[in-house]
């Protein structure tokens, strides 16, 4: 059975910020600089890990991946409202360019293996204790 997928329109403004988080593993720079803020935020998301990893191969890397290619890449960070504008563009095109996108997913597979046990360890930091009887 295949997981329920979330329409991005949706909830337009959460996944906003997700993506824009998501984004920062894409700059021409050293992206550890910005893994802390990318816990930070997608452990304070609703969405479950498996869905942020979605979200990130099916939607923020399909857009983004040709800056990892460029000689001279966006450095400073994207602009929301292009980046939101990208995505939901990307997605509605060829399956094709889906395709080619995943022969560049090998080091952001790398990475989210790094990221997803710190936000799941951030998710449980941020849980209330049950208080004792």
């Amino acid at each position: 059975m295949k997981p329920a997928q979330t329409d991005p329109i949706a909830d337009i403004e959460a996944r906003t910020r997700v993506w824009a988080a998501l984004s920062g593993l894409y700059l021409d720079t050293d992206v550890e600089a910005y893994y802390a803020h990318i816990v930070d935020t997608l452990a304070v998301s609703a969405y479950p890990l498996d869905q942020l990893e979605r979200i990130l191969f099916r939607e923020v890397h399909p857009a983004l991946y040709p800056n990892l290619l460029s000689v001279a890449g966006e450095w400073a960070g994207f602009d929301q409202d292009w980046l939101k504008a990208r995505i939901l563009a990307i997605r509605d095109q060829s399956a094709w360019r889906h395709c080619a996108g995943r022969l560049f997913e090998g080091e952001i597979r790398a990475i989210w293996r790094q990221l997803a046990p710190r936000i799941a360890a951030a998710r449980d930091c941020a849980k209330p204790a049950i208080p004792a009887p």
